[in-house]
């Protein structure tokens, strides 16, 4: 409160009240079943109920309701239209007197510069001489410090993206807006599009001495909505139907899915060493034999990197150094259609997540050990991804285990002890030359000593990089994949080392269950982003 400079006692009284602490707006959907003073009422008890230090209420009958039954702060507006003002709150000084005759501890009103009826600063001494808290509806900083020195005693961000101005900003909540009022001598409400818990923590967390939310909390109709349209969504994301390319290490394969279920699938191996136009020609050569035509819906998973300007980059030179820093998407775009592009462990990350052993988990990684080590993660239940196509590589991460150098150009990766070549490597040079992973791991099973603790380093360094997920990122879940992860005993190996861990970083390990059709599936599955 020090920074807030205060007019008298009862202001000061009303704003420690509020501090640090939640507002909400009652307000129901205009003419909506809802909108009927003695449920403005009932929203607000229960609100109160709930913890909110302080309600807004729009509206002298809504106002005259509420007062009598609850003892918190009320900021009161009135709404008006017309069609010579876009300007909706408290308009008019009788406005004003209206709303503290009401019971309004607070009055809020339009604090931008567009024109009405009566200008903004009459209506805010209008506001002090009642003896009310002046609240200034802002939409920039700039309306902001106007009304500070008119004599407002809380700033709210209320209007920012409501205004011709700031109309084109960002859907959410303006935290840049909320972080300017809060280097302001003044109270600052955050105010607008504020609907989780997450959004008014950060903003409480920028600088807001107050957060006011509204929809999320009284608006039946809109947040029965936005349920409906969630659960049509994800219905259509989780049954994705279209063609798919995953273009690997390894081997490049095309599928036809339907309905989340990969039902015609063609695939031939990767020359590495191909130019991207050779790669493209194969994967026209491929989905043409299932019956591709352009136009189709298509994803494509390629492995690398894939920057959010859909170019691709080699990042393990030893895997695909044919081509690099190629216009990926645009090249596909131009080939077959409309084409969604994503690096192929992001791919099956999103799979998994959706249809596999990922369900249920809003904080997820998945972790794909094959010819390298690479994997994806979820958090909040969204894909996470960097703008240059980085994120996600965890084969790159460091492992104590390891000095060797990796195909990445970094000193003792997860990726230069636990992957497949990595395997096939330390083996040669323990003297058995010309086996793979895959006659590795067999070899263990069968009880050889030295293929048993290739075996196991690799599956210590993989449990270390489960917990470093879990610390750095609080995950709850990770899935293991790829042909050495998926290979029999791996997972067991990996638990065996977890369990070894302090409990906090136990994290769940499952194997991952769509196996390689996860790239393809991820692919398609609708608002993967690259």
């Amino acid at each position: 409160m020090s920074k807030t400079k205060i007019r008298n006692e009862k202001t000061k009284s009303i704003l420690v009240r509020l501090q640090g602490g939640l507002v909400a707006s009652c307000q129901p959907v205009d003419d909506g079943p809802m909108d009927r003073p003695e449920f403005v009422a009932a929203m607000a008890m229960a609100a109160v109920a709930g913890g909110a230090v302080g309600l807004r209420i729009e509206g002298i009958d809504n106002l005259l309701a509420v007062r009598p039954v609850v003892d918190v702060p009320i900021v009161g507006i009135v709404k008006s239209d017309s069609e010579d003002t876009p300007v909706r709150i408290t308009v008019t000084k009788e406005d004003a007197r209206a709303l503290a005759k009401a019971g309004a501890d607070i009055i809020a009103y339009d604090a931008t510069t567009r024109p009405r009826q009566d200008a903004p600063a009459q209506v805010l001494a209008t506001i002090l001489s009642v003896g009310a808290v002046a609240m200034a509806d802002c939409s920039t900083l700039e309306d902001a410090k106007r009304a500070c020195d008119a004599g407002a005693e809380i700033l709210g961000s209320t209007l920012s993206g409501y205004t011709d101005e700031t109309e084109n900003g960002a859907a959410g909540p303006d935290y840049d807006l909320i972080s300017k009022l809060s280097t302001l001598d003044r109270f600052v409400m955050a105010e607008g599009r504020i609907n989780t818990p997450s959004q008014a923590k950060r903003a409480m967390e920028i600088g807001a001495d107050a957060v006011t939310v509204g929809t999320a909390l009284t608006r039946l109709e809109l947040v029965t909505k936005g349920f409906v349209h969630s659960i049509a969504g994800a219905k259509s994301e989780q049954v994705p139907t279209g063609y798919a390319i995953d273009l690997g290490g390894t081997k490049t394969a095309v599928a036809r899915i339907e309905n989340g279920k990969v039902v015609e699938r063609v695939q031939r191996q990767t020359n590495g060493t191909s130019t991207m136009a050779d790669h493209i020609d194969l994967m026209d050569q491929l989905l043409s034999e299932i019956g591709f035509k352009r136009g189709c819906k298509l994803g494509a998973a390629v492995t690398g990197r894939v920057d959010s300007a859909g170019y691709w980059h080699a990042v393990n030179v030893e895997t695909m150094s044919g081509s690099n820093a190629v216009p990926l998407k645009r090249l596909l775009s131009a080939r077959f259609g409309p084409t969604q592009l994503l690096n192929d462990a992001a791919a099956a990350t999103n799979a998994e997540h959706k249809l596999g052993s990922g369900r249920g988990v809003d904080d997820f990684a998945y972790i794909t050990v094959s010819t390298g080590v690479a994997g994806g993660s979820v958090l909040d239940g969204k894909l996470q991804t960097s703008p240059d196509g980085l994120a996600g590589h965890f084969g790159f991460s460091s492992s104590r285990s390891s000095d060797e150098i990796c195909g990445s150009g970094r000193v003792g990766t997860v990726e230069s002890i636990a992957s497949g070549k990595a395997i096939a490597n330390r083996a040669a040079k323990a003297g058995h030359s010309g086996l793979d992973a895959r006659q590795i791991a067999e070899r263990a099973r069968q009880g050889e000593e030295w293929a048993d603790e290739i075996m196991d380093i690799s599956a210590c360094s993989i449990a270390d990089l489960a917990g470093d997920l879990r610390s750095i990122l609080g995950i709850q879940r990770v899935a293991i994949g790829g042909s050495v992860g998926l290979s029999e005993g791996y997972i067991d190996r990996i638990r065996k080392h977890i369990a070894t861990f302090p409990p906090l970083f136990a994290v769940e390990i499952m194997p991952a269950v769509l196996g390689t059709d996860a790239p393809l599936l991820g692919a398609i599955i609708a608002e993967a982003k690259c």
